[in-house]
């Protein structure tokens, strides 16, 4: 008779972190997790925040964006969970909107990087912007912003 010991090797942990865009982020399983489990993950997020990136530290699983899930490998799993703004855009052109009256100034926010007249780079600044959505998604399919 011939064991596979590995069987009787319990499971592995799973360890999460978070950056302060995250109110809660924790897993359907955390210890003694066998290997081919699905775990699945519960993320709140702060106000003015999205998901940015599951950036998996160790255990080599990929993290489904859409459905929060992940297969257990054989290993632990460390993650530390990303955040950004969700409200951050490439202002591409200089432009004034006018909201119920009031004119506000969009600038500009790429800075070319230029060496003899030869564009070699960018570097952008994202804009908050807090008016409006409807605005927001004309000025986004008129080319203006940029989601970030």
């Amino acid at each position: 008779m011939k064991l596979d010991l590995q069987y009787f090797a319990g499971g592995h942990s799973v360890t999460l972190h978070k950056d302060a865009g995250v109110t809660t982020f924790t897993a359907s399983a955390t210890s003694d997790v066998a290997k081919d489990a699905e775990v699945t993950l519960t993320v709140v997020l702060e106000t003015g925040y999205e998901v940015d990136e599951y950036e998996v530290i160790a255990g080599g699983v990929t993290v489904n964006a859409s459905t929060k899930k992940f297969t257990m490998g054989e290993a632990d799993v460390v993650i530390y969970l990303k955040t950004k703004a969700n409200n951050k855009y490439i202002v591409t052109e200089d432009t004034d909107v006018v909201i119920n009256g009031t004119k506000t100034h969009l600038g500009k926010n790429i800075k070319l990087l230029e060496n003899k007249g030869h564009v070699y780079g960018a570097t952008v600044s994202g804009t908050a912007i807090t008016f409006d959505a409807a605005v927001v998604a004309q000025l986004v399919a008129d080319g203006i912003l940029v989601k970030i």
